[in-house]
């Protein structure tokens, strides 16, 4: 019997233990009824309204760089591939023609200057056969040559 008094004063302690349990349970639930939780957003809103002024400096700032590139783009031209190596080769064949024109005008002064030297000696021969053959001219073109009367 002594054990039975033993568990049913250890039941009465841990039933007080529980009803002291459950009261401070029903304050604690009446505090938190009654407590009003009101949403402070002001640090968000703050923080938002930053993050909103960058966004929207960054994109003014890719409208403005996305004007320059479809102004630059209009304003460029594209040529098709065909066309560029068309001209490359054309521009060629004009520079390689003009270099030899430029070659050639060079060496028309060697060639005026074989061409008189050639003339010159053909010009001497034939005076100099005429002389041969005309005795009397050749006295006379002397004569014309070296004058004795100076006047």
């Amino acid at each position: 019997m002594a054990k039975l008094d033993e568990i049913a004063e250890l039941l009465t302690e841990e039933l007080k233990n529980f009803e002291h349990s459950v009261n401070r349970m029903e304050k604690l639930k009446e505090f938190l009824m009654g407590y009003k939780v009101s949403a402070d957003t002001a640090d968000i809103d703050y923080l938002l309204k930053g993050y909103n002024d960058t966004q929207k400096k960054v994109v003014e700032e890719q409208n403005k760089l996305l004007a320059k590139v479809i102004y630059h783009t209009k304003k460029s031209i594209a040529f098709p591939k065909w066309a560029v190596k068309l001209f490359l080769g054309f521009l060629v064949i004009v520079l390689l023609i003009l270099g030899y024109a430029i070659f050639q005008i060079s060496s028309i002064t060697k060639k005026e200057q074989t061409a008189f030297s050639r003339g010159e000696n053909n010009a001497v021969r034939h005076f100099e056969q005429f002389m041969e053959e005309n005795p009397e001219a050749g006295a006379l073109y002397e004569e014309w040559r070296n004058p004795k009367d100076k006047k």
